[in-house]
Protein backbone atom coordinates (compact mmCIF):
# COMPACT_ATOMS: atom_id res chain seq x y z
CA UNK A 1 0.00 0.00 0.00
CA UNK A 2 1.13 3.51 -0.69
CA UNK A 3 -0.09 6.90 0.29
CA UNK A 4 -2.33 8.70 -2.15
CA UNK A 5 -2.56 12.36 -3.11
CA UNK A 6 -6.22 11.92 -4.06
CA UNK A 7 -9.11 12.97 -1.81
CA UNK A 8 -10.51 10.45 0.65
CA UNK A 9 -12.37 7.76 -1.28
CA UNK A 10 -16.16 7.77 -1.19
CA UNK A 11 -17.80 5.50 1.33
CA UNK A 12 -20.95 4.81 -0.68
CA UNK A 13 -23.23 1.98 0.36
CA UNK A 14 -22.80 0.09 -2.93
CA UNK A 15 -19.15 -0.71 -2.19
CA UNK A 16 -18.52 -3.57 0.23
CA UNK A 17 -16.65 -2.51 3.35
CA UNK A 18 -13.45 -4.51 3.23
CA UNK A 19 -11.38 -5.41 6.26
CA UNK A 20 -7.95 -3.89 6.61
CA UNK A 21 -4.69 -5.55 7.54
CA UNK A 22 -1.09 -4.64 8.21
CA UNK A 23 -0.35 -3.15 4.73
CA UNK A 24 -3.32 -0.76 4.96
CA UNK A 25 -2.43 0.25 8.51
CA UNK A 26 1.19 0.87 7.47
CA UNK A 27 -0.01 3.08 4.59
CA UNK A 28 -2.13 5.02 7.10
CA UNK A 29 0.86 5.37 9.44
CA UNK A 30 3.00 6.76 6.62
CA UNK A 31 0.28 9.27 5.74
CA UNK A 32 -0.03 10.29 9.39
CA UNK A 33 3.76 10.74 9.61
CA UNK A 34 3.60 12.99 6.54
CA UNK A 35 0.95 15.11 8.29
CA UNK A 36 3.06 15.21 11.45
CA UNK A 37 6.12 16.30 9.47
CA UNK A 38 4.05 19.02 7.76
CA UNK A 39 2.94 20.16 11.25
CA UNK A 40 -0.73 19.54 10.48
CA UNK A 41 -0.90 17.27 13.53
CA UNK A 42 0.48 17.62 17.04
CA UNK A 43 2.28 14.63 18.47
CA UNK A 44 -0.63 13.81 20.81
CA UNK A 45 -3.11 13.93 17.91
CA UNK A 46 -0.74 11.75 15.82
CA UNK A 47 -0.57 9.22 18.68
CA UNK A 48 -4.36 9.19 19.00
CA UNK A 49 -4.95 8.79 15.27
CA UNK A 50 -2.30 6.04 15.03
CA UNK A 51 -4.01 4.22 17.91
CA UNK A 52 -7.30 4.56 16.01
CA UNK A 53 -5.62 3.15 12.88
CA UNK A 54 -4.36 0.13 14.81
CA UNK A 55 -7.88 -0.49 16.13
CA UNK A 56 -9.61 0.03 12.76
CA UNK A 57 -11.04 -3.16 11.33
CA UNK A 58 -12.56 -1.89 8.08
CA UNK A 59 -11.65 0.58 5.35
CA UNK A 60 -14.49 2.87 6.44
CA UNK A 61 -13.09 3.08 9.98
CA UNK A 62 -9.62 3.78 8.61
CA UNK A 63 -10.81 6.44 6.17
CA UNK A 64 -12.80 8.26 8.88
CA UNK A 65 -9.46 9.04 10.54
CA UNK A 66 -8.47 10.95 7.37
CA UNK A 67 -11.77 12.80 6.87
CA UNK A 68 -10.43 16.25 7.90
CA UNK A 69 -6.75 16.47 6.88
CA UNK A 70 -5.76 17.18 3.26
CA UNK A 71 -3.75 14.72 1.17
CA UNK A 72 -1.86 12.45 1.57
CA UNK A 73 -4.29 9.69 2.51
CA UNK A 74 -3.71 5.93 2.59
CA UNK A 75 -4.28 4.26 -0.77
CA UNK A 76 -6.75 1.45 -0.11
CA UNK A 77 -7.91 -1.21 -2.59
CA UNK A 78 -11.54 -1.02 -3.69
CA UNK A 79 -12.25 -4.66 -4.36
CA UNK A 80 -10.10 -7.76 -4.27
CA UNK A 81 -9.12 -8.83 -7.76
CA UNK A 82 -9.39 -12.31 -9.17
CA UNK A 83 -6.80 -14.74 -7.99
CA UNK A 84 -3.77 -15.04 -10.25
CA UNK A 85 -3.53 -18.72 -9.39
CA UNK A 86 -6.31 -20.55 -11.22
CA UNK A 87 -5.47 -23.93 -9.68
CA UNK A 88 -5.78 -22.78 -6.07
CA UNK A 89 -8.41 -25.46 -5.41
CA UNK A 90 -5.82 -28.25 -5.69
CA UNK A 91 -2.82 -27.94 -3.42
CA UNK A 92 0.58 -29.29 -4.41
CA UNK A 93 0.30 -31.72 -1.51
CA UNK A 94 -2.92 -33.20 -2.92
CA UNK A 95 -1.26 -33.64 -6.30
CA UNK A 96 1.78 -35.32 -4.73
CA UNK A 97 -0.31 -37.68 -2.62
CA UNK A 98 -2.49 -38.49 -5.64
CA UNK A 99 0.54 -39.32 -7.79
CA UNK A 100 2.09 -41.41 -5.01
CA UNK A 101 -1.09 -43.42 -4.61
CA UNK A 102 -1.99 -43.68 -8.31
CA UNK A 103 1.49 -44.90 -9.26
CA UNK A 104 2.38 -46.75 -6.07
CA UNK A 105 -0.77 -48.82 -5.55
CA UNK A 106 -0.86 -50.46 -9.01
CA UNK A 107 2.86 -51.24 -8.78
CA UNK A 108 2.24 -52.74 -5.34
CA UNK A 109 -0.62 -54.92 -6.61
CA UNK A 110 1.52 -56.21 -9.50
CA UNK A 111 4.41 -56.98 -7.13
CA UNK A 112 1.97 -58.61 -4.72
CA UNK A 113 0.57 -60.98 -7.35
CA UNK A 114 3.84 -61.64 -9.16
CA UNK A 115 6.20 -62.08 -6.23
CA UNK A 116 3.97 -62.23 -3.17
CA UNK A 117 5.51 -58.99 -1.93
CA UNK A 118 2.42 -57.49 -0.32
CA UNK A 119 4.57 -55.59 2.14
CA UNK A 120 5.27 -53.08 -0.67
CA UNK A 121 1.75 -51.73 -0.07
CA UNK A 122 3.24 -49.90 2.89
CA UNK A 123 5.51 -47.79 0.66
CA UNK A 124 2.93 -45.55 -1.10
CA UNK A 125 0.82 -45.33 2.06
CA UNK A 126 3.84 -44.33 4.15
CA UNK A 127 4.96 -41.76 1.59
CA UNK A 128 1.46 -40.26 1.50
CA UNK A 129 1.20 -40.05 5.28
CA UNK A 130 4.69 -38.51 5.51
CA UNK A 131 3.80 -35.82 2.94
CA UNK A 132 0.58 -34.94 4.75
CA UNK A 133 2.42 -34.69 8.07
CA UNK A 134 5.18 -32.54 6.52
CA UNK A 135 2.57 -30.15 5.10
CA UNK A 136 0.91 -29.97 8.52
CA UNK A 137 4.23 -29.02 10.16
CA UNK A 138 4.95 -26.40 7.49
CA UNK A 139 1.48 -24.86 7.93
CA UNK A 140 2.02 -24.64 11.70
CA UNK A 141 5.36 -22.92 11.12
CA UNK A 142 3.81 -20.44 8.66
CA UNK A 143 1.01 -19.63 11.12
CA UNK A 144 3.48 -19.14 13.97
CA UNK A 145 5.66 -16.83 11.85
CA UNK A 146 2.62 -14.79 10.78
CA UNK A 147 1.57 -14.36 14.41
CA UNK A 148 5.08 -13.28 15.40
CA UNK A 149 5.13 -10.70 12.59
CA UNK A 150 1.82 -9.24 13.76
CA UNK A 151 3.11 -8.83 17.28
CA UNK A 152 1.12 -8.85 20.50
CA UNK A 153 -0.42 -5.37 20.03
CA UNK A 154 -1.82 -5.79 16.53
CA UNK A 155 -5.24 -7.07 15.61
Amino acid sequence: MTISEEPVQDLDESRPDLRVGIPEREAARKALKAHLAAERLHSTEYDQRWADCREARTQAELLRIFADPPAPHPDLPNLPGPSADTDDDISPLAVSVGVALLVGLPVTVVLGFAYGAWWTLAVPVTVSVAMVYAEHLMAMTRNRQAQEELGPNCC
